[in-house]
């Protein structure tokens, strides 16, 4: 009986993993903050377990980069000010992330700063 708990418990375990390694935000630096200004929203998924912001940014070629901002489940960005319609294709704002340690165009959603001045979310360094 005791073998057979034991084993269960373990693969339960086994199982739990992978989930948690999901929806890790490892791959991001907490420990800096990129700002990102004139950034045009393209896309905002408010969707569970994560939401997706996707802007493109201003580089001084013409040809704007293209970033996926990941932000965190809508309950938790709902107590930070967030909402389903906080951004429409097309708005210009002023985003703060947590940028991927790869160094690749993208990073964890930190704050966003609204053309009328309200900032959404809590920034790393204010």
């Amino acid at each position: 009986m005791k073998v057979t708990v034991a084993a269960a418990l373990a693969g339960l375990v086994g199982i739990a993993q992978p989930a948690l390694a999901h929806h890790s935000f490892a791959m991001f630096d907490g420990k800096k903050e990129n700002e990102l200004k004139g950034v045009t929203v393209v896309d905002w998924q408010w969707s569970s377990p994560h939401t997706w912001l996707y802007v493109l940014v201003p580089n001084g070629t013409g040809t704007p980069d293209k970033y996926s901002i990941e932000g965190g489940n809508p309950g938790v960005l709902r107590r930070a000010g967030f909402s389903k319609a906080s951004f429409a294709p097309g708005d210009k704002i002023t985003v703060y992330i947590a940028p991927l340690r790869s160094g690749e165009k993208g990073g964890a959603l930190n704050a966003v700063l609204l053309p009328n001045g309200k900032m959404l979310g809590k920034r790393l360094a204010a």
